[in-house]
């Protein structure tokens, strides 16, 4: 009978290597699980060879590579071909192998490549995530662990590509409904940007030959014009370094989304929509929490840094304390936190029934349905704003330029 060659684990520290008598690899995975343990690599006695640390190496071409941000799409990527690898009953190193040759974003080769290293000296996959904090959320490292735990880690991939996955759809489709206003500002800025600073400076000596007698608009547009395109290199330059600091400096990236999250506060529609958006995404991951194990107190912990309000994470910290102290949930809310009646009479009746997971799952995906019912609406509502403030500034500009012109016109006559 063929032999084969395993590691594997037995819950979430001790590794076990050894040798077991099967008549193909899916029989010799088979009886390793039925042993309570998690396969971690299986290979024929005689395609055996002892591993080395670092067996993969990036290839020259690869290595030469910009290293690009990550994106949340590319950890969604990520997590969603290793599920379905592991539905597969592949092992976990060689998936990782497989998607490390995959991976086109060399930073994410960088990541993967470590994490398969650290998983060949004995630790566990959770362990390898935790060393990267900045892209795995301790939500999505402790879905893992519950899932080594339990010895189903194909569940619990899962479970993290369907929360990623409707995260990834809800902000898609927000980008999606704002992309045509923002390309109509984009093109009205950039009309009103092209007229002052080239276009009205060429007309006016035609205008100084008039004299003092223009109109009040016409020297209104002409001063604009005037300072504008004299400190159009200051302005150029401003931009540029603001758009360098708030790119590449940990601090600028920290001011930008400070003022992108005041802006957002700002008006009433917005600030509704970037709400909802919060509870959507605060709802469902408290929901896989509970669904994959792990306790109320402990999912309210792993939850509050991922909430983008800083008033919110603030409010929820204390929500955590009053639970710790042996608070009900729904009561540390009310108390603590300004949320929506609804958000948190439904969190009591989830309590009082023992349905608290599938409750936060309808509340996610009721405030889900509110944020893309905003989105329509905002995006039907800036339309034609956008269109009548641009017309009016385009039409003040083109008035300022023809009313002059129908002085001359007069006056030749």
């Amino acid at each position: 009978m063929p032999k084969f060659v395993y590691k594997a684990k037995k819950g979430l520290e001790d590794v076990f290597e050894g040798m077991i008598e099967a008549d193909s690899k899916e029989q010799a995975l088979n009886l390793l699980i039925d042993q309570g343990l998690f396969p971690i690599n299986i290979v024929d006695e005689s395609e055996y060879v002892p591993e080395k640390k670092g067996v993969l190496q990036r290839e020259g071409k690869k290595a030469k590579r910009r290293k690009k941000r990550i994106s949340s799409k590319e950890i969604l990527n990520f997590t969603q071909k290793l599920a379905t690898l592991s539905r597969a009953k592949v092992e976990l190193l060689s998936s990782l192998k497989i998607l490390y040759e995959q991976t086109e974003n060399a930073k994410f080769q960088d990541i993967i490549l470590d994490v398969y290293n650290v998983i060949k000296e004995g630790k566990t996959f959770s362990e390898g995530l935790m060393r990267y904090p900045e892209i795995f959320s301790p939500l999505f490292i402790n879905i893992i662990k519950a899932g080594e735990a339990s010895g189903r880690l194909d569940i619990s991939l899962d479970q993290i590509t369907d929360f990623l996955y409707r995260d990834e759809s809800l902000k898609t489709k927000v980008y999606v409904a704002l992309a045509y206003p923002a390309l109509l500002l984009l093109v009205g800025i950039a009309s009103v940007f092209v007229l002052i600073n080239f276009v009205i400076p060429r007309l006016l000596p035609i205008f100084e030959s008039l004299g003092k007698d223009l109109p009040l608009i016409t020297k209104i547009v002409l001063n604009l014009s005037f300072i504008s395109s004299k400190n159009i290199w200051v302005f150029f330059t401003a931009a540029g370094i603001f758009l360098v600091f708030t790119t590449y400096s940990a601090k600028g990236k920290a001011l930008f989304k400070e003022l992108l999250g005041k802006l957002k506060r700002g008006f009433p529609i917005v600030r509704r929509l970037t709400k909802n958006q919060e509870l959507a995404h605060l709802s469902r991951a408290l929901a896989m929490l509970l669904k994959s194990g792990v306790p109320a107190l402990k999912s309210l912990e792993i939850a509050t840094p991922g909430i983008d309000d800083p008033k919110l994470r603030e409010d929820f910290k204390k929500v955590c304390r009053a639970v710790a102290a042996g608070q009900e949930l729904s009561k540390s809310m009310e108390t603590y936190t300004n949320l929506p009646p609804f958000f948190i009479k439904m969190i009591a009746v989830g309590e009082q029934s023992g349905r608290l997971t599938d409750v936060l799952g309808e509340i996610s995906a009721s405030y889900t349905q509110q944020t893309e019912a905003d989105v329509a609406m905002i995006t039907s509502l800036i339309e034609p704003v956008l269109i009548l403030i641009m017309g009016i500034i385009l039409g003040a500009i083109v008035l300022a330029i023809l009313l002059p012109t129908f002085q001359i016109t007069q006056i030749v006559s």
